[in-house]
């Protein structure tokens, strides 16, 4: 079930933004980084009950009805990443109308919006 929470990382939010996301993790709080490396990625993420698009798009929903959208936007580009279609991320953005409200569902779906345009660019 572990693997090394690096690589398990880079699958979910992209090889090419491990390194700036450990410098800044690492610039926040050292004790943070390693909890988010080891047991975030290297245990949770990398558990096998969840495919990872269904992780991903958990996690979407999650971000979303917390109204976390810095991090709702890194794990949009994730679900994409893990192949999550727009419009599966669109169903997950309105189920969170049901149980968030609708102004978390709205500011999700202005979150994703952004976020899918940055990762179509890239």
């Amino acid at each position: 079930m572990s693997e090394p929470g690096p690589e398990v990382m880079a699958r979910f939010v992209g090889a090419e933004n491990v390194e700036r996301g450990r410098d800044y993790l690492e610039q926040l709080d050292p004790e943070l980084h390693r909890y988010i490396i080891d047991f975030v990625y290297g245990e949770v993420y990398a558990g096998d009950a969840l495919d990872a698009k269904t992780r991903a798009l958990c996690t979407v929903a999650m971000l979303a009805s917390l109204d976390q959208q810095l991090q709702l936007g890194v794990y949009v580009q994730a679900a994409r990443r893990q192949g999550a279609t727009e419009e599966e991320l669109r169903e997950v953005l309105r189920q969170v109308a049901v149980y968030a409200g609708f102004p978390n569902a709205w500011n999700g779906l202005a979150t994703m919006k952004a976020a899918l345009e940055r990762f179509d660019d890239a």
